[in-house]
């Protein structure tokens, strides 16, 4: 019996493995990101023309870096353009003013979309059909916005304002809209996020009374009337669409909860009865080509994603389900709940892909979830899945692959000619580069998304060393055409590592080598980058001092050595052939003298008198030093207290710091050859005065105490001690006895005091405190500084 359980529980364990382990890294997947204009949520930032383009660029740079291969850029967020529209005005998010261009002119749209392709991204543009007004009054509206032109086309819902869906005229002009740039952009997809109807609290009630009256079409329900008018107009957008590009995909981003209970336990909002959006009808009538539920809930509770995705996976009559991941909710859910929804995608049947809301939140790396895409889930690119119903016939092969100079440049790079037109018209339209370790490639290996490089919209493509990879290395490219066809393979090239490199420079066996060391050595034929590699130990173990993985120059500048001290190192050259050998090991000796180790103050002694004395150890081949004193640790120029060198003793006085007050210090040793390392910080912390007084002084004895800062600029602290109430008077002489100040006059109490001089109106120079108690008289000598 037991035997017969625990077959059963390895056989549970190995089915769970394996759906685990589906599809770990697919080739085909379509991984998308909503870039979102409206608010400048994600894009753009700026109303400046140079700095949006900037921005974009970087969005797009780190989205294809974590792994995205699709962006839906939000064009039409209110009745307006992020492009440049004969039907509607400039967006106010682009420019800060509805209606005015970008100056100096672009189009965005345009840029945006050459940018994506030249990464190998597809773009989507994302439309809202029906908003046009947000918030009303939040900004001035353009004379031919919509709402302005056509009042009686709206319907109010408060401060917001919608097209009427119901409207045959409406429809008609968003889908001339949206024709508008299917004709004239190179965009891959036109994309609908779910604001057909409004949402609760906004709820459609009456509004639409009279549209309803006036083009009922055999309606006596108005909650199928409505769904009818957005099952029409989605039914027109995508016809429209195949008349003109086929080959542009068209999706909808709908409530990820179609009815409620359905499927069973699921409770939420009604998308079919409240905001009357039936996605069901659209896969039944293959009138999308693809649909993103937004699932925005994890597993568990009554919008179980655990329960929805499955379901959603159910309807989609052959096209294309991607799921709509909420990233800006990671903060409030576990580290792991995201990354297991990728999971349940990837191991159930006709799901192809995600797209996440939005841009910044996937680049935000929430709970480590960016990191998760680079590292394990999007780690290798992958191409997005093909729509069977669009065309299945592949582009040819890319022509003639060679590794070869670029034109106006030093760098080699892989390149390819276009290949020949295919039998029905098609070209390449993006290149899928792959890296092999072997010549014969199976076809097996080409499904394998893990010898991918890259996806790219260029036919070149500059090859980086592999990392720690040992070659020959073998190269080859395949074309897709716009519906991601894959081509056969180009012709395959091989490249071969480069020779080890020769050392140069510090010789073998060299001594009395500076703090900063240049070493170099030749160039081996066709290596484009080197690793350095600077050790204590000849076997370069434990711990290496130095590791420069990507170095493009025959030489490499080090510092931050110790003195006196032997060290080893060796340079290897790469080029995407892989890695030579390392070269023969050098060593060299360092001149300059080791670390001063300080003494006196130790290290958090307090009480320190405010002139101290501080002391080192003598440093062997040390001729001289230099000691920085400062307020902070970071011993910068604005708290820096004393910055002197060319000490040649191993102590230092004569300097009066200020009382109660903690300081750093720290020494470096030099000589001819250079200057060592700064040795350990110390910190001590000057005397209170009134300590001093307790301490060392007698109950009778007067005492006038150095004045702080000396040397002063402008104003100075004179401190003085009382052993009983007296009458006090405190001048100030030059250096030829004149008066040049009173300070004060008048009877004191016993104890500590200090005032403070102001020496605003004198020259530089030497001054005298002179203080008179009763019979006696304390000097003080100030040194002015200005």
């Amino acid at each position: 019996m037991k035997k017969f359980l625990l077959t059963i529980f390895l056989s549970l364990l190995f089915i769970q493995l394996n759906l685990f382990a589906v599809n770990t890294h697919p080739k085909r997947e379509f991984r998308g990101a909503w870039i979102t204009t409206v608010l400048n949520l994600d894009w753009p930032k700026s109303t400046n023309p140079e700095s949006q383009r900037s921005e974009l660029i970087n969005i797009l740079d780190n989205l294809k870096r974590t792994g995205i291969n699709a962006v839906l850029l939000q064009v039409r967020s209110e009745s307006d353009a992020l492009y440049n529209s004969a039907f509607e005005p400039w967006s106010y998010w682009l420019t800060k003013a509805q209606g005015t261009p970008p100056n100096p002119f672009y189009d965005p749209l345009e840029f945006a979309i050459k940018e994506a392709h030249k990464r190998g991204m597809e773009l989507h543009a994302w439309f809202n059909p029906y908003s046009a007004v947000r918030n009303s009054g939040s900004y001035p509206l353009d004379p031919t916005h919509v709402s302005e032109m056509y009042p009686d086309w709206i319907l109010n819902f408060g401060t917001k304002k919608m097209l009427d869906p119901g409207l045959p005229i409406v429809r008609e002009y968003v889908t001339a809209v949206i024709l508008d740039v299917v004709e004239r952009y190179d965009v891959d997809g036109i994309h609908f996020d779910d604001y057909f109807y409004p949402y609760p609290p906004d709820q459609i009630t009456n509004q639409d009374d009279n549209t309803f009256a006036n083009y009922p079409r055999g309606f006596t329900n108005k909650g199928d009337w409505r769904r009818d008018n957005v099952n029409l107009f989605i039914e027109m957008v995508y016809n429209n669409i195949q008349a003109v590009k086929p080959y542009v995909k068209f999706g909808v981003s709908p409530f990820g909860i179609w009815k409620n209970d359905i499927p069973h336990g699921i409770v939420g909002l009604d998308a079919y009865n409240v905001i009357y959006c039936d996605a069901v009808n659209w896969f039944d009538k293959e009138i999308v080509d693809y649909v993103a539920p937004q699932l925005y809930w994890p597993f568990g509770g009554g919008q179980d994603y655990g329960k929805l995705l499955p379901w959603w996976a159910n309807q989609t009559n052959g096209r294309h389900l991607y799921s709509g991941n909420a990233v800006y909710r990671i903060n409030n859910w576990s580290a792991t709940e995201m990354p297991d929804q990728i999971r349940l995608n990837r191991r159930t049947s006709h799901v192809d892909g995600s797209i996440f809301f939005r841009a910044t939140h996937v680049l935000g790396n929430l709970k480590g979830f960016t990191d998760s895409l680079k590292t394990n889930f999007y780690h290798y690119p992958a191409l997005s899945p093909i729509m069977p119903w669009k065309d299945i016939e592949p582009p040819n092969e890319p022509q003639n692959v060679r590794y070869e100079q670029l034109a106006g440049s030093t760098s080699e790079a892989l390149m390819w000619d276009s290949p020949v037109i295919a039998t029905d018209g098609d070209s390449a339209f993006r290149y899928v580069v792959y890296r092999f370790k072997k010549s014969e490639i199976e076809q097996e290996d080409i499904d394998d998304a893990r010898y991918i490089l890259d996806i790219i919209g260029t036919r070149n493509f500059s090859l980086q060393t592999p990392q720690n990879k040992i070659g020959p290395f073998f190269y080859t490219v395949t074309s897709l055409d716009r519906n991601s066809n894959e081509s056969f393979l180009s012709n395959v090239i091989s490249i071969e590592p480069p020779s080890a490199p020769v050392l140069v420079y510090p010789t073998n066996k060299d001594f009395d080598q500076p703090p900063e060391i240049i070493l170099s050595w030749h160039y081996p034929l066709n290596a484009f980058s080197f690793i350095v590699q600077v050790a204590s130990d000849s076997t370069f173990n434990p711990q290496l001092i130095l590791e420069e993985t990507s170095v493009t120059d025959t030489f490499k500048i080090v510092s931050g050595l110790d003195g006196m001290k032997k060290y080893y190192w060796r340079v290897k050259a790469g080029n995407a052939g892989g890695y030579s050998p390392f070269s023969e090991i050098y060593s060299f000796v360092t001149g300059f003298p080791v670390s001063p180790i300080l003494v006196s103050p130790a290290n958090d002694l307090i009480d320190i008198p405010i002139e101290p004395t501080l002391s080192w150890n003598i440093t062997p081949g040390a001729s001289s030093y230099c000691m920085q004193i400062s307020k902070r640790i970071g011993f910068t120029q604005a708290y820096m207290v004393l910055d002197t060198c060319e000490i040649a003793d191993t102590t230092y006085s004569g300097i009066s710091l200020n009382p109660s007050t903690y300081y750093y210090w720290r020494v470096s040793a030099a000589n001819s050859i250079g200057t060592s390392k700064w040795s350990e910080k110390f910190r001590f912390r000057t005397s209170e005065f009134s300590q001093v007084v307790e301490n060392n002084l007698a109950p009778t004895e007067y005492r006038l105490f150095q004045n702080y800062p000396n040397p002063f600029n402008a104003s100075t602290t004179i401190p003085f001690y009382l052993p009983g109430t007296s009458r006090v008077t405190l001048k100030i002489y030059d250096a030829v006895g004149r008066e040049v100040a009173i300070v004060f006059d008048e009877t004191l109490s016993q104890g500590f005091h200090n005032y403070t001089f102001n020496a605003a109106e004198l020259a530089s120079g030497v001054y005298f405190s002179r203080l008179n108690i009763d019979k006696h008289v304390l000097v003080g000598k100030m040194l002015l500084l200005k």
